[in-house]
């Protein structure tokens, strides 16, 4: 339901709320200060934040995140009618999580409130939202850590996002893409994904990523797959198996003829002649 002020948002024992908040054509808020950080998650339509203190107003489109520091004296406008995804949360969920604590104080600064641009956080941000939103209304056992811990993917994914990141420039969404890959290689990528992500032609981004990697894009995908895959295998704590899932591959049959076409040798081979490395 669309709503004409803010919304109250009181927060559980664990420390973590989810919210939404649908504004009205009406809507108002007058300046306050929250006794909780809080995140502000654009879905749709467009804000301005001003805080106390002075500088320009943050302006927030579709896919954008502000970050509030509890106790900052703030308010927000509309610029558009938005829905705003909140997540709220007190003070000691970061102090008793040293990195957490590190990285809010990346994202604003040491107090200020700041701005996470949209673009290419989109659908897999949106999923631990989800996921927290989820967890947050049902009765599973563990659903307050499960809270807790999309709430923590939350604040790490924003500090892995680039505060700038221009959607005019295609170059820039492609590298952006490139940078989401090497960290998330194992899930079940494709061109077609890549292109989406960056907004642009299947042509045009396969021009610009092999200028920006020297690679097509599959061929930088396999090379961070099996480089990951080796690296587990060479550790003596992972079977041929388990590299090769937790690297992305389900069928073992293709990893074997990829691995053997980059190493020379099939997995069990190749780590017969490594000396330092156990086969499981």
């Amino acid at each position: 339901m669309p709503v004409s002020r803010p919304i109250a948002v009181t927060l559980p024992a664990h420390g973590v709320a989810f919210a939404e908040s649908i504004h009205g054509p009406g809507f108002r808020m007058p300046e306050r200060a929250d006794p909780f950080h809080k995140l502000i998650y654009v879905l749709q339509g467009r804000i301005s934040l001003g805080a106390a203190g002075g500088g320009e107003n943050l302006r927030a489109g579709a896919g954008a995140t502000v970050c509030i520091p509890a106790g900052l004296r703030h308010h927000i406008a509309d610029a558009e009618p938005p829905t705003l995804l909140l997540l709220c949360f007190a003070r000691e969920f970061l102090t008793g999580d040293a990195g957490l604590e590190q990285i809010w104080h990346r994202l604003t600064g040491g107090g200020s409130a700041a701005l996470r641009a949209g673009g290419l956080t989109g659908p897999r941000f949106e999923r631990l939202w989800q996921a927290g939103i989820a967890e947050q209304a049902g009765r599973q056992p563990g659903r307050e850590v499960a809270v807790r811990a999309a709430a923590a993917n939350i604040l790490v994914a924003l500090a892995r996002t680039p505060a700038d990141q221009p959607a005019e420039d295609a170059a820039m969404r492609v590298t952006a893409v490139t940078r989401e890959l090497a960290a998330t290689f194992y899930e079940p990528w494709s061109l077609e994904r890549a292109c989406a992500r960056a907004g642009i032609s299947r042509r045009h981004f396969s021009k610009l990523f092999r200028e920006q990697t020297g690679r097509t894009f599959l061929e930088h995908l396999t090379e961070l797959r099996l480089t990951h895959a080796a690296d587990l295998l060479r550790q003596g704590r992972h079977s041929i198996i388990g590299a090769a899932f937790s690297s992305g591959y389900g069928d073992l049959s293709h990893f074997y003829r990829l691995f053997r076409a980059r190493f020379g040798q099939p997995p069990r081979a190749w780590l017969e002649k490594r000396p330092e490395s156990k086969v499981p």
